[in-house]
Parts: C-alpha cells; sequence; structure tokens
C-alpha cells in the first residue's frame, strides 16, 4: 500500500489505512449499507446458484466468471433483484422466474455468503461511535439477517429495507424512509454501496455516497467518487477522513 501508514483506533480495534485528509469529524450520522458486495462476499456464491440452476433447467448457459459479471455491471446491465440477474446470464424471463423463487428459499442453505474480513469489528466501532447504521438492498431478509449473523445487531430494525420489506419501494425511496426515521437529514447521510445503481439511487435521494471496489462493481479505475478498497477502511472515513482526492481508491 502507498503512503505512509497511520494507526487508527476505534473502539478496541487497530484499523490500518492510508494517511487521510481530516474533515469536519461527526458530519455522518447516518450510514447506510448495501449489503452484497459490500459487507457479504456473496458474488461467486450467486454465480453458482445461477451455474447449478442452468444444468437443472438443461439450459447449459455459460455463466460469466466474477471478472466477467463486474464488467457487465459496470457496462449498467440490470442485475438485481435476483430474477433480473438470472436473466442477465442467459434465463428465459419464465424460468429466471422460477430460479429466483427457488433462490429465496434456498440460498441461505445452499450458497452461504462469507462475511468480509473486519465486517464485525467494523460496524460495531461505527455503532459505537453513535453512528445509526441501516440496511438498503434488493436481496431477501432472511440471505441478509443469517448472512450477517452477530453482526446485525448492530443495525436498527426500523432502518433495515430489504426486497421482503419494500416490495414496493425502490432504493431511493428506501433511503429516504430511512432518513425520516431517524430524523436525520441527507447532509449527515451516506449510502455505501458497490454498483452504478446504487450510485444513482444515493444521488437520486440527496445523500453522499462511498463505492468499494471489492464488490460487484466498483474497480480502482473508476473515477468521480470516492473509492473504499476494504471494509477496514470504512469506519476511518466515516468517523471523519475522506481521501486526499475524490474518486481515488483509498
Amino acid at each position: 500500500m502507498d503512503g505512509i501508514l497511520t494507526l487508527l483506533y476505534f473502539d478496541e480495534d487497530v484499523v490500518r489505512c492510508p494517511t487521510y485528509k481530516m474533515a469536519q469529524m461527526g458530519e455522518i450520522k447516518l450510514v447506510l449499507f448495501d449489503v452484497d458486495g459490500v459487507l457479504l462476499d456473496s458474488l461467486v456464491p450467486h454465480l453458482r446458484i445461477c451455474q447449478d440452476k442452468s444444468r437443472e433447467y438443461q439450459l447449459n448457459l455459460r455463466i460469466p466468471n466474477p471478472s466477467e459479471f463486474r464488467t457487465m455491471v459496470r457496462a449498467g446491465v440490470k442485475i438485481s433483484p435476483m430474477k433480473f440477474m438470472f436473466m442477465a446470464v442467459g434465463f428465459p424471463e419464465a424460468l429466471a422466474q422460477r430460479a429466483d423463487d427457488q433462490y429465496k428459499r434456498v440460498f441461505s442453505r445452499d450458497y452461504a455468503p462469507t462475511l468480509f474480513p473486519g465486517t464485525y469489528e467494523t460496524l460495531r466501532s461505527l455503532h459505537h461511535a453513535g453512528r445509526q447504521l441501516g440496511i438498503v438492498t434488493a436481496n431477501v431478509k432472511a440471505n441478509v439477517t443469517e448472512a450477517l449473523g452477530l453482526s446485525y445487531k448492530f443495525f436498527r430494525s426500523d432502518c433495515v429495507y430489504t426486497k421482503s420489506d419494500m416490495e414496493d419501494l425502490s432504493k431511493t425511496e428506501a433511503i429516504t424512509a430511512a432518513m425520516a426515521r431517524t430524523g436525520l437529514s441527507a447532509a449527515h447521510t451516506v449510502y455505501i454501496g458497490d454498483q452504478p445503481a446504487d450510485l444513482e439511487s444515493a444521488k437520486a435521494a440527496g445523500v453522499d455516497f462511498v463505492g468499494v471496489t471489492y464488490g460487484w462493481g466498483f474497480t480502482s479505475e473508476d473515477t468521480g467518487i470516492p473509492l473504499l478498497q476494504s471494509v477496514r477502511e470504512i469506519a476511518p472515513y466515516v468517523l471523519g477522513f475522506t481521501a486526499s482526492a475524490p474518486g481515488a481508491a483509498l
């Protein structure tokens, strides 16, 4: 990692990160997370269920590898909610709906994703620092809560918006609803995501956005937005630090 390394102490954890330029401490009070690709290392399990359902339905599709899939996402291919991911890799709509119905029942049991390293410590640090934490995701609630495990306790239960909770809400509307629930304004809110669609949702809601480069879409080549390269960089950013140059990977 380039640059001088600084040790930052939050809660009981030591976060190793590059030198950051100081911003106004405490200006971010509400942190809303997309989950897949931000907190959960879930891309490979999602591609694996696509492969398995393709075989089960005798479609024999060539499912893209993670690198190829990220290129699709960056090109603007719609992959969320899950029905659209099945369609994006070649499923006819009727079979994509059938696969999505099965996905909701079996994914958390048979394809359980893991937390990215540092997720529990990061959420604990933010929670103990007094930040309000919420979730805005197109995944179903069972998949989210089971995969997050003990980390789920750090989120406000009334600020968790999943496909199960927001069937008729867009991500933009869910972000707005979370601000209303907490009484916090857009000026004190950030949405953290891994795809261009997440950025557009944040823009439409009028809140700041931070992208991550280790998920489903963004890479370090993207510009114009703050980018983080690991979960462990989230707490230092939120707790009052910003990258030295907008759009530069931290």
